[in-house]
């Protein structure tokens, strides 16, 4: 009898330490695919290589986490492809507000409803920029907008998206909205190059996307969207500073989404690692010298600030007349 206790005793620690590794191990389970939607140079495309840099440098992942860049149909494309996917987190979306305001715009019927909420990971302010020495200041552009309605333009990435409605809160703060027209150019990278070619005279952006330009001295960031000064821009005034109320200080709050029906516990282990890299050293660096504002939440929280911005997103597009 005392034999057999013995030998069941070293089956069920046996048994728990089998457990316990399998636990450990549910992700991930082969190659990692991080997918961007939109081509490269814009917010979503730096900041994603961003975390790829640190999983890399800090040796973060067993297996390889690579980003992928699936642009098309304002974000479809790559929504569909991760929509689709296998659960098993081998294939994880990369995607901020904007799932909100494409609906919203009409641009299509479905959203964030058809991921797996994984986790938040920071919030990005939005920069009104020029060319340098084109304007003294944005104040100077506004009044240039004023005596010359019509005859200019103001450049964004893409129509429907967390910085065309940011735009549209600007410029109607600024009293200007009916002045000009706002142009999307269908990413970061085409509204940059359109800018370096004087199509526009001002842009706005998510701040990461232009800093790089603004540290070289090719652009100039004139204004910022966030309550107080970025530290690493403190000669740059705030929106809010120069006047302008606007309702939404970020319009984008980049999450992690994962196909439908995944694994409570695979879901877990994804949060716990991309915390991990939120929380790095070498992660809070790159954020700060790119103005990220970093905010790790649960997926849960996550799903709550997207409920809470849609209604206030849709408030806003009500407002401005835009819902489709």
């Amino acid at each position: 009898m005392k034999r057999f206790i013995g030998l069941t005793l070293v089956f069920l620690l046996a048994f728990g330490i089998m457990a316990t590794s399998v636990s450990a191990d549910v992700w991930p389970t082969r190659d990692v695919r991080y997918v961007v939607p939109y081509d490269p140079g814009g917010l979503s495309d730096i900041t994603a290589r961003l975390i790829e840099r640190v999983v890399r440098e800090e040796d973060m992942l067993d297996v390889a986490f690579t980003v992928t860049n699936i642009a098309g149909a304002s974000a479809g494309n790559a929504m569909v492809e991760v929509r689709d996917a296998d659960p098993d987190g081998s294939m994880l979306l990369h995607h901020h507000t904007s799932f909100i305001t494409h609906r919203a715009f009409g641009v299509r019927d479905w959203s964030y409803e058809a991921f797996t909420p994984i986790a938040m990971l920071f919030e990005v302010p939005q920069a009104a920029f020029a060319l340098p020495g084109k304007y003294e200041n944005f104040e100077e552009w506004v009044q240039f907008v004023r005596e010359h309605p019509g005859e200019t333009t103001f450049s964004g990435s893409s129509l429907g998206g967390g910085t065309h409605l940011m735009g549209e809160m600007l410029l109607d703060s600024a009293g200007i909205r009916d002045d000009l027209r706002y142009v999307a150019h269908g990413g970061g990278g085409a509204m940059t190059s359109a800018m370096y070619a004087e199509e526009d005279e001002m842009a706005l952006t998510q701040l990461p996307t232009v800093m790089p330009e603004h540290k070289s001295g090719d652009f100039e960031i004139l204004a910022v969207s966030s309550e107080e000064r970025i530290p690493s821009l403190p000669d740059v005034p705030t929106f809010k500073e120069l006047g302008y109320e606007i309702p939404m200080t970020t319009s984008h709050r980049m999450g992690v989404w994962g196909p439908p029906g995944m694994d409570q516990e695979i879901v877990d282990e994804i949060a716990a690692f991309f915390e991990r890299v939120m929380t790095s050293e070498r992660f809070q660096e790159l954020a700060a010298d790119n103005g990220l504002f970093v905010n790790f939440q649960d997926g849960e929280t996550l799903l709550q600030y997207y409920e809470d911005d849609e209604v206030i997103i849709y408030e806003l597009l009500e407002e401005f007349d835009l819902l489709e």
